[in-house]
Order: C-alpha cells, then structure tokens, then sequence
C-alpha cells in the first residue's frame, strides 16, 4: 500500500505544478517540485492522499477572494473602498476582471483534479478492494459535483468535463444537463461515502445529501429537498453553543455543525494550502494580525448591519461594532476594543478572524488554518424549512418551524409561530453572512423578487469621522446581474465557449 500511496502523490504533484501561481512576494518559497517519493507522509493510505489534495489546494483561489465578492460584495453584504473589488461593489463585473477569472480558473482546477484522481483509481481499480475503490471514486465526483455547483449558479452554461484527457476546446453544455450531471455525481457520493467520517473532516453521504438539497432547492424540486434535509436532521450533527467558535478557532475545526469544510494548512513556508481570509478582514491600524496585513477590504454594508434583530448573539461574532470588546484578540494588550472609526460603515468583520502569530503558531502573514465552511448543520436544518415553504409567502407547518426556531434559538431569538418567505431569507443572511451564499440565495427567489430587495439596500459610506453624515448609494441589477460573464482569458483560449450551449452526450 505504501508503494500504491506514493504512485498516487506523485500522480496528483505532476498536475498541480501548473494550477497555482505567487505573487512576487513569495518566489522564494520552495517548489512542489522538490517534492520526492522520500518526503511522502508516513502512516496513511492512498486515499487518504487523495483526500487530502482536493480539500484545500485547488480551491486556494476560488477562496482567496471570488467567494466573498460574489456570494457577498456582489450582492451587498459588504462593501470596500479597494479598487480591486470595485467591480463586484458597483455590480458591473466584466469579463476581464481578475478576481473573476481566478474563481473560474480555480473552480476548474478542481475539476481538473477530481477528473485526474479518478483516472489513477481506474488504473488501479484490480489492485484495489471494491469498496475502496468506490470511496475514492465518491470522494472526487463529490468535489466535482460542488465546483460545478458554484460554476453554473455563477456563470450559467459550462463545459460539462467528466474525464481526464477531454479536449481542449469543449463547447458549453446546456445548463438542465450540467444540473444533470450534478446530481449524478452527488447520487454517486451519497451510495458509496461512509455514513460516518473516516478522518475528521472527511466528508460523509450525508454531505451529500446536503449538498444534493441544496441542488434541489435551487431547482425549486421543494419535495426532495425536504426529502434529504429529514434524513440528516437527527442523525449526527448538532448546532455548537457559541456560534463565533465556527470562524474564530483553528481548534473548533470540524464541529459537529461542520459538514463539507475546505481543509486550511498554514505554513509560513508554503503557499496555496492557506485560508487568506484574515488578511483582508481585520480592520487596518489594530495589529490585530500582529504582521503587515490586516487590510479591512470586507466591509459590512450598513444594509447588512440592519438586518440583525435585537439581541442576536451572532452580532457580534459576525461583525464588530462601536464599543465592542474582543478579550481573545491582542490578549497581550488585555483584550481589543472595536471603535467605528476603523470603519467608513462604522463597522467591521469579526468572521475568519483568529488572531496573530504572536498567540498562535499556526498563524503566519496572510496564512491561517481557519476552515472556510462550505455546508453546515444550520443550513440544512433551514433548507428543510425552506422546502416546507415551498415557495409559499407563509407557512404554520410544524416541521417548518420547527428547523427554523432551532436556529433562532441558538442565536438568543424568540422562535416564530408563523414562518413568512422574507423571514426565512433574512435569516439565512444573517446566519451565512460572508460565507458566500447570499447571492445565490438572492438568485433563488427570482429574478424580480431579488432585483427589488437589491436595489432597496443601503450599500453607501460614511463620510465623517462621527459616522453620521451618509453617502447613500443604492444598487440596481441590470438583466444579465444573476449570470457573470465568462472570463476573457478562457474565451481568448478556446473560442467556442462564445458558441450556444449544446445538450452533453450522457452516454
């Protein structure tokens, strides 16, 4: 098993020299491919190694930055004063746009290396117990079925790519088939993943079932959804207590909340297998970080802070407001106070933020090992009142409310006897806030419904000191807002993605 572990690493080290690029300020890190079959962990199976590739580095990019301005920015969770996101604040992204093609591109990646990992299990499949051999299988068409998620709610029709080797020019395949194909990979999963977790942080069937819901949700096929979401319910995962424990610690990693997480490693002499995530959060000018970033990019918007009800515990460890104390931040300065003045919104995120290198050692410039969640108990639980709904503006179902209070409770809010649309929605902005999903939880309620909510939110700035004379700016989507364009780059590289999408032959 030994020798088959390390025909597989150095099968996966090959692909991915070409998937990811440094900055200049890194050059001098080492290269992967210094990397021998001598430096191979010792102790673990070759799907172990097959795990441990897809879970974080080929999504490196796509979490760096396209996550939060999409699934936040762009749709008015945040707002920023750099020019870099400017595209995603103003919603006018083109196809030239940098964070845009990083996200597609690393998207693929993963794609890519789903594709190649099952190529190496098919070539050894004789070698390999049958069951194995299926969870290997399930594990990459699991990873591949959510990149394809993310692709075709963000940009529509897709190559449909379902093997290593496919040509180089593939044309756009319809979007009914690339939701097709989604769901073939997720059925997959959920026949042949374990029930329970055979590494902590491994994903299990019922991460995708999760997932496979949340598919189903987005189709608006409410009786499946809700099908899914009731066999998880009870099963294995809980809500934690505290809530900001799920972004603030390293150590609270893999909760029993946590289902599909992207697994970070920071090393200060590696880069790509990090969460960047902290670097453009912490508010300039506090040392929060302890080393030259902390940059305060992300925003929230003053729509954003609005939306909390009084006496929601999650205020404060999703975002930091005047007076505000933090004793696990600069503890060696006794604890920070947050002041508006860091904020020309009069106000910060405390998500992903875990601290400086000085408290930590698992903390490095623009490196931390904070897990970016991907799915989640709570999600779940309010997907199954989302499906109860049913695209309803009012329901007094028992179940529906039932998953819904669960997670109010949790939150330190009185439960609801009657679950409206807006409030299931407005929680689910509240309870996923910078974790990239309000977009496409916007995309869900239609393209009328989503236009008017978006161009009633308040994304504007404060423009004095006290944080009282506002600039108001409000967005208003144009027709193609719900569909991003498709990079420039990949278009130049193979022209035929400007070509109508075609069906995708399932045989």
């Amino acid at each position: 098993m030994k020798k088959l572990f390390k025909l597989f690493m150095m099968g996966m080290l090959i692909p991915l020299l070409s998937l990811f690029s440094c900055s200049d300020d890194f050059l001098d890190a080492p290269s992967e491919n210094q990397l021998t079959p001598g430096d191979l962990p010792e102790g673990v199976t070759a799907f172990d190694g097959i795990a441990e590739s897809l879970y974080f580095k080929p999504w490196f990019t796509f979490n760096d930055k396209f996550l939060i301005a999409v699934g936040d920015m762009y749709a008015g969770n945040a707002f920023t004063f750099d020019g870099a996101y400017a595209q995603f604040k103003d919603a006018q992204v083109t196809s030239q746009n940098p964070i845009l093609t990083e996200g597609y591109t690393s998207l693929f990646s993963v794609i890519d290396q789903s594709n190649n990992l099952m190529s190496l299990v098919e070539d050894r499949k004789s070698e390999l117990p049958e069951a194995s051999y299926k969870n290997a299988i399930a594990i990459s068409r699991f990873m591949r079925a959510n990149a394809y998620f993310y692709l075709v709610r963000s940009f529509g029709a897709v190559p449909i790519i379902n093997k290593a080797g496919t040509a180089a020019q593939p044309k756009r395949n319809l979007v009914t088939d690339v939701y097709k194909f989604i769901k073939q990979d997720l059925e997959y999963a959920i026949e042949n993943l374990p029930a329970a977790s055979v590494k902590k942080g491994y994903v299990t069937k019922f991460a995708a079932m999760g997932i496979l819901a949340k598919v189903h949700l987005t189709l608006n096929e409410y009786p499946e959804c809700a099908a899914l979401t009731q066999k998880i319910i009870g099963n294995q995962y809980t809500l934690i207590s505290d809530y900001g424990n799920l972004f603030s610690s390293p150590e609270n990693n893999n909760s029993a909340e946590s289902m599909f997480a992207l697994q970070w490693k920071a090393v200060a002499t590696e880069w790509g297998t990090q969460n960047t995530n902290q670097a453009y959060i912490v508010p300039g000018g506090t040392g929060i970080t302890g080393g030259g970033d902390g940059w305060g990019v992300y925003l929230p918007s003053i729509s954003l802070q609005s939306g909390f009800e009084p006496n929601d515990t999650r205020k404060k460890s999703t975002i930091m407001t005047d007076g505000d104390f933090y004793p696990e931040l600069l503890k060696n300065q006794g604890g920070f106070r947050y002041k508006k003045i860091y904020s020309s919104t009069a106000a910060n995120f405390r998500k992903y933020i875990v601290g400086s290198a000085a408290e930590r050692n698992d903390v490095f410039f623009m490196r931390t090992s904070q897990n970016t969640i991907i799915l989640r108990y709570s999600d779940v639980l309010l997907m199954n009142s989302e499906a109860l709904l049913a695209g309803a503006g009012s329901t007094t179902s028992a179940a529906a409310l039932s998953s819904f209070n669960e997670v109010r409770a949790r939150a330190g809010l009185p439960a609801k006897t009657v679950l409206t649309r807006d409030d299931l929605f407005n929680e689910r902005r509240i309870e996923f806030a910078l974790e990239g999903q309000y977009f496409f939880d916007l995309k869900r309620r239609g393209l009328a419904e989503a236009t008017a909510i978006i161009s009633q939110q308040e994304v504007g700035f404060y423009s004095d000191d006290a944080r009282t004379e506002l600039v108001s700016r409000k967005i208003t989507p144009g027709s193609n807002y719900f569909e991003l364009p498709l990079p420039q780059s990949a278009i130049d590289t193979n022209p035929s993605l400007l070509e109508p999408p075609v069906p995708f032959n399932f045989n």
